[in-house]
This record gives C-alpha cells, structure tokens and sequence, in this order.
C-alpha cells in the first residue's frame, strides 16, 4: 500500500512537472496579455494597461515579471497623474508547497513606481470604489487565517508616492527608497529596513531610515515591531528613535502600546531626551485616547518628570503634570533671537486654541523666564479652555521675595489680552522692572500689589498697551541717575539758583519709597511718591513713560533742620527750607532744575501777608486818646474786633509759612528776588 501510494505521488509530480515545461514552451504569456489586462481592471475597478513585455518562469519557482504597467483614475479625474504607473515588477510562487496545498510566494520586487493619491476641488479621492467591483464580502464574525502564508524577499526600490490636493494646489511626495523584508511568515520575527524621504519640489524636507524587527499573528489581531531604532532629520531636527511597540488592529477600538521608548533630538543646538518610565497606551478610534503615566524629558541636561493623559477627537482635552528641579526657557530661544524683532505678535492666528481644553500643573524648583528672571519654588495650576488660559494659584520665589497671584491670558483677542494680579514681598524692584525694559530707575527692596493687563507677549507690545494701577513700599533703596545729595551740596548753599538745570549723575540712596501709581498706556503716574532719606525728605508726583524711557516729574525738596542752616539768608528766609525741583528727562540721567517761579510765588505771598498784618496792627494812631473824637467807644470797639477777626484770619492762612521761618529772621529785609543773596 505504501509503495502504491509513493508510486502515485512521483507520477503526479512528473506529470506536473511535464505540464510546466510544456507551458514554457508552447504558451507566449504576451499572447494573453489583454485577458490579464481585463481581470486585473475588474478586480480594480480602474484601467489597468500593461504595455510592456511580460515574462514567465516555471522553474524553480513560477515567476512573472512584468514592465510598464498603468493604473488609472476613476471619472472626475481628468487632469490628474494617473493613479499608479510601475517601471517594473516581480513576483514568484513555489513550485513544491503548491503539492501539498500551501501557498508559499517567493521573493516580491517592485521598482522606480510612481503612486499618486488626489483629491479634487470637489473634495473626491482617487482611491474611492478601489477594489470594490471585483470584491466579495468577508463572512461576518470570521478571523482571518494567514497560518500557511509564507514568503521570500519583498524587495521595493524607488517607490514614490505623491499626495496632491487640487483644490488647494498643493502635493507632498514619499519617497521610499527602499524597504527590505526578510522571507516572511506569521508568528515569527522578520527583519524589516526601510529607508524614505519627504520632498517639496526637489529640496528635501525629511530624511529617515528604520531597522527593526516585525512579527505578525496568523489571525491579525496582534502586530509588533521590537529592538526598532528610527533615525530622522530636516526642518532644523536630527534625532534618533528607539522602542517596541505593539498593535491590536482588529480590536475595538484599535489599540497600541509603546514600550520602550526613548527619543534622542537635536534641535537647533536644543538637546532633548525622552524616554517612558511606563507604557504609553493608546486607543485608536474616532476618538484617540493616550496614557502618560511616566516619562523623563531631558532638556539641555536638565531633567523633567511628565505624566498626563490625551483625548483626540473634534476637540482635544489633555492634563500634563511636570515636576522638576530646575527649567531654562532662556535656552530654547533661537539662535540670534537676542537681536531686536518685529512684533508679529498681531500676525499669529490663535484659532485653533478654542479646540483646547488642557489642564498643567506646574512644580518646579527653578523655572529661569529671561536673563535676571529666575523664580524659585514654582508651583502653578493652569487652564486652557475655549481659548481662555487662566493660571491660578500662581506662586514662586523670585528677586529676592516672594510671588503670589494669578494670570488669564485671552487668545480669542488678537494680540491676546494679558491680566495678572500678582502680589510681590521682599522683592528687589529692580530686578522686576529690568525684566520689562531693560533698566530701571530705582533699587531697594520691599512690597509691590499690582493689578495689571497688556495685549501680546513681545516687550514692545506689553509696555505700549500696559495698564493697571497698585501700590509700593520700598526700604534701603537707592534712586539711579539723580543724586540729590549732589544738588543740595553743590547748589543749595550757593547764590546761584536760576543756572541749576543739569544732569545729577549717580545716585540717591533712601530708606524708604512709598506710593501709589497708575498705568494708562505704557506710562506711569506716580500721584503720591514720598521719600525719607538721611538728613532730609521728598514728596511728589509725576509720570515715567517706559516706552519712550522719559520722566516727568515735580519733586518737593524737604531739608531737614541742619541742611536748612546751611542756606542762604534769604532762600532759607523764601522757603523754609522746602525747595520745589522739577525733573525731566531720560529715565536714567534727567535734569534736574529748580522750581524758581515756585519760590518767588511763595516769597511774595508771605511778605504780602506780612506788610498786611503790619498794616492791620498800625491802624489806631499811637497816642490817640481813649475816648472822644468823631467815633463812639462802642464804635472803637467794633472796629477792634473786626481787626482782630481779619488778622486771625490772615495769620491762619500764613501760619504753614510763618512756622517755617526763623525766629530771627530780620523783619526789615526786603522780599527775596530771582538774585538770591
């Protein structure tokens, strides 16, 4: 029996085997080349043309090869590059597994094709209705089978594939310049090499190659590429990739996990390195859902720690916590960004925010913001939803003291409208208003509330729309480029006032700086400065316009007791020692004058009041008798009593000015002029 059954196999193999030879030889494959040209149509439910010569090999393998094949458009497409054209093409079948009923397909080779995907001005795709004339449907509910599928080398070279929107004039092409896939079957690692590039026109815009290893189920329910690396560059980037992964296509929805996975980039000299501490998974359905529940983020060796969650659908919503030591968002300026820029803040379209709805958590022990901006202790909570980004509470530690506030930025609003109420303590001023303009007129340390709102993010922008109003109160400090002191040595205790009008270079140290102020526009208007310093006082009011770096201000001068001794007779008699000063100019060296016109007026003022008082005490005659004349004693006596009231009242209203003059002021000297004696 055995031997009957060995003798029958053997003659059915020489049969077939005398089959395929004679097929070699009598049967031209051309001769059937409009026949292979319907079937492959039908089966597309596009023209296919084959119009190069086709080859037919029987042995080890069957084998056909085939050149110059086309694949059309569907209707509707009549300027567009045809579907598919194919410079040349292999495929092959074993021979002895057809025996036994298996299909085993030999080495696959595909080169220089050209695959173009349109889509018209009508928003159509070439590709709908493919396959679908020659298609039958899967039976519902049956997995698919691969168990007996096996390959050779699947080989491409040269495989373009171009992505063309007609309605907007606009293509892409991929390029695949290679993909090598080893003799494949399912349930078994293959390696797998592909190298491709991303062209707009002929300039290269990305380049990548990958190496890894591919392993696929029989029934498709789980594909995996392990020991992967990918390496990549264009647009400013160069990095490498490196991970497994494994998909679930036929669940539902589709699902993924990355693990794994480490991310190597250099961007513009930025060195960022990220790698999962866990799995990232992944549902890929109408609505994409990710889990971050651990990764480190590297960044110009600084360490992050990120976790968080994505959902991708009509909109996006995602929570990312980050946590670290220390964040430098002064090195992920570009290259050259210190010199000056436009403000194109005006320019940027912030639409698509209204899609967002993401929630940041924020814990950081140094986050640096600029140059001479470095907060510590950072922790902030923040929301970005309808456009609207609201950070609250927002706290940290920075220049010297301590921040707490919160912020909204409104994107709906071009340029975004920026509102922040911080409340600083123990801060150094300087280091805060340096940060806005580069400079600042004032140091010392100590408590500022603000209520502030700007539109944009570029510096020029902020401070020509800056607006709000808050408070102040600064000890030990010092005032750049007046020296007062300076003034008073040099100046007040000379005969020369009308010729001051100079530039006070240096600077006037104080202990203490209060005040309100007010923002409209970029300029500040100080209302109510008041200021104490060793030996003397200043109060005052004016404005600074940060943009144009200028001040306007008009400062009252208070010497004390023993820099009021020191003036001239007759400035210390005009004043009492209160010396008005005007200050203008650039912010950081003004001129500084004094207020002459201010001086006289008070000086005249005085001695008006002085010669009328004396006019109101000389009015009876010494000497006159008590009673008798024209008037009555009761008249008299009226008339006294009104004389009295008048130099009560005349007296009350000199009374700040008489205060202030010495005792021994002589009474005789004449009202002080412009010429100070």
């Amino acid at each position: 029996m055995l031997r009957k059954t060995i003798l029958t196999v053997i003659i059915a193999t020489v049969l077939l085997f005398a089959a395929i030879v004679g097929a070699a030889l009598f049967i031209n494959p051309d001769d059937y080349r409009d026949e292979l040209s319907s079937r492959a149509s039908e089966m597309l439910g596009r023209e296919v043309r084959l119009n190069g010569p086709i080859e037919l090999k029987l042995f080890p393998s069957i084998a056909l090869d085939i050149a110059d094949v086309s694949v059309g458009n569907p209707i509707g497409f009549p300027e567009a590059p045809q579907l598919a054209s194919i410079e040349r093409a292999s495929a092959s079948v074993r021979l002895l597994p057809l025996l036994t009923g298996n299909l085993e397909i030999g080495s696959v080779r595909l080169e220089d094709a050209q695959i173009s995907l349109v889509t018209s001005a009508a928003d159509m795709s070439n590709l709908e209705g493919l396959f679908e004339a020659g298609s039958e449907p899967a039976p519902a509910g049956q997995p698919a089978d691969l168990s007996g599928l096996s390959t050779g080398e699947i080989e491409f070279r040269s495989v373009v594939l171009s992505l063309i929107d007609l309605g907007t004039d606009t293509r892409t092409d991929v390029e695949l310049e290679s993909l090598s896939l080893a003799p494949f079957s399912t349930g078994r690692e293959v390696a797998l090499e592909l190298a491709a590039r991303v062209l707009e026109g002929d300039a290269t815009l990305m380049s990548a190659s990958f190496a890894g290893n591919i392993t696929v189920s029989p029934d498709l329910t789980r594909i995996e590429l392990s020991d992967w690396t990918l390496d990549f560059s264009g647009a400013g980037l160069q990095g490498t990739s490196s991970g497994s992964l494994a998909l679930e296509p036929s669940a539902s929805p589709m699902r993924m996990r990355l693990a794994p996975f480490e991310l190597v980039l250099d961007a513009g000299g930025q060195d960022l390195s990220l790698s999962a501490e866990s799995a990232i998974e992944a549902t890929l359905g109408e609505v994409v859902r990710v889990n971050l529940p651990g990764a480190r983020l590297d960044l110009n060796g600084e360490t992050l720690r990120l976790e968080g969650e994505a959902t991708i659908g009509e909109s996006i919503a995602g929570r990312l916590d980050v946590s670290g030591e220390r964040l430098d968002l002064t090195q992920l300026e570009p290259a050259g960004s210190s010199e000056p820029q436009p403000d194109t803040t005006g320019d940027t379209d912030y639409a698509s925010l209204q899609a967002l709805d993401l929630q940041l958590t924020m814990d950081l022990d140094t986050l640096k913001l600029t140059e001479g901006a470095e907060l510590t202790a950072v922790t902030a909570r923040s929301q970005l939803v309808d456009g609207m980004m609201t950070l609250d509470p927002l706290s940290a530690r920075l220049f010297g003291g301590g921040f707490e506030g919160r912020a909204q930025i409104d994107f709906n609003q071009n340029p975004p409208a920026v509102i922040i109420t911080p409340n600083l303590e123990g801060i150094r001023v300087a280091e805060l208003v340096s940060m806005l303009t580069g400079q600042s007129p004032v140091d010392g340390q100590g408590n500022v509330a603000m209520d502030v709102r700007f539109n944009g993010f570029t510096p020029q922008a902020m401070l020509s729309s800056l607006n709000g109003s808050g408070n102040f109160a600064l000890d030990e400090g010092v005032l750049r480029g007046l020296n007062i002191q300076a003034l008073i040595d040099q100046e007040l205790t000379t005969s020369n006032l009308g010729n001051i009008a100079r530039a006070f270079g240096g600077e006037t140290r104080f202990r203490s700086l209060t005040g309100g102020m007010r923002i409209e526009n970029g300029i500040v208007e100080l209302p109510d400065m008041n200021l104490s310093a060793a030996g003397y006082g200043a109060t005052g009011q004016g404005r600074i316009n940060l943009g144009a770096n200028q001040v306007d201000y008009a400062l009252m001068l208070d010497l004390g007791d023993e820099l009021t001794a020191r003036l001239p007779d007759s400035l210390r008699r005009a004043t009492g020692g209160r010396i008005p000063l005007s200050i203008a100019g650039d912010l950081t060296q003004p001129t500084i004058s004094v207020d002459l016109a201010s001086i006289a007026e008070g000086a005249v003022r005085q001695e008006l009041g002085r010669r009328l008082l004396e006019a109101l005490g000389d009015d009876e005659p010494q000497g006159a008798p008590e009673s008798g004349g024209e008037r009555s004693g009761s008249e008299g006596s009226e008339g006294g009593s009104r004389r009295d009231a008048a130099s009560s009242l005349l007296r009350s209203l000199l009374e700040p000015r008489e205060e202030q003059q010495p005792e021994d002021s002589p009474e005789s000297d004449p009202p002080p002029g412009f010429g100070l004696n």
